[in-house]
This record gives C-alpha cells, structure tokens and sequence, in this order.
C-alpha cells in the first residue's frame, strides 16, 4: 500500500514537473491558439450588465469626468494672491508644457491644482519631478477631465 501511494506521489510530481516546463518554453495553451485563429470572442453576460454600464458612461459624461488625481503646487489668499496664482501659473506652464494646470478660486484663496492624474502611482511619479521645482507641491483627489 505504501508503494503504491509513493509511486502515485511521484508520477504525480514528475506530472507537476512536466507542465512547469512547459509553461517555461513559453508554449502557449490551446484555447489561446484556437482564440488567435478565430479572432472572435463573444462576451454572453445579462442584459442588467450592459445597462449598468450605459449608466455609469453616462454619469461621467455629466460629471464632465472621472474622479483621479491633481498635484496642488500654490495656495494664497490676499490682496496679491491673484496677480501672483497667475505668474506661477504662467511659471510652470513655461517648464512643464505637457502638464495642464488651472487655476481656481474658493474663497478666500487662489490656487493652482496641476495634471490629470488616473491613478495615485501616476500622480505619484510627476510629484517627484514638479517637486524638485516646487517643494510645497502635494497630491489631492479631484475630479479631472477624461
């Protein structure tokens, strides 16, 4: 008995074994060439799924965009604070072009949120880069445009 569940133990090994050098040759697994051969992929789901997803197109399309992240590199209030919100605005518009900046104001400051960020992660790595040009920049949620 004993025997019989070693020789099963390693044939099931050698089985393991066998299917892990296979995925190392990098062969692919026949439902993968059979799909690259048909080139068709039909999608069956419920009809309550293809609403939900017209809903939620439409709320962010009247949202006018997604919820993500922006980069806040300037908050004032005062008497100067607009003239000097516009010059940083023009400031870093001149070293980061592909960056969109906007300038807004709730009361009583302006401010400068900078990107149109998706993920944190994104966010993230153009923080380090505007950071070494503006050292009080940080990350905030916001909703930006898609």
């Amino acid at each position: 008995m004993k025997n019989k569940i070693r020789y099963a133990c390693m044939f099931l090994l050698l089985l393991a074994f066998s299917f892990g050098m296979k995925a190392q040759t990098g062969e692919r697994p026949q439902i993968l060439k059979d799909l690259e051969k048909d080139k068709k992929i039909e999608v069956i789901q419920p009809v309550l799924v293809e609403q939900l997803l017209t809903v939620r197109i439409a709320n962010n399309y009247a949202l006018k965009g997604i919820q993500g992240y922006r980069i806040r590199i300037f908050s004032q209030s005062g008497q100067t604070a607009r003239q000097k919100s516009s010059n940083m605005k023009a400031s870093f518009s001149e070293h980061f072009p592909e960056i969109n900046a906007y300038l807004t104001y709730t009361e009583p400051n302006y401010q400068i949120f900078v990107g149109d960020f998706r993920t944190k992660t994104e966010a993230l790595y153009y923080l380090k880069l505007i950071g070494k040009k503006y050292p009080s920049a940080f990350i905030v949620k916001s909703l930006i445009k898609i």
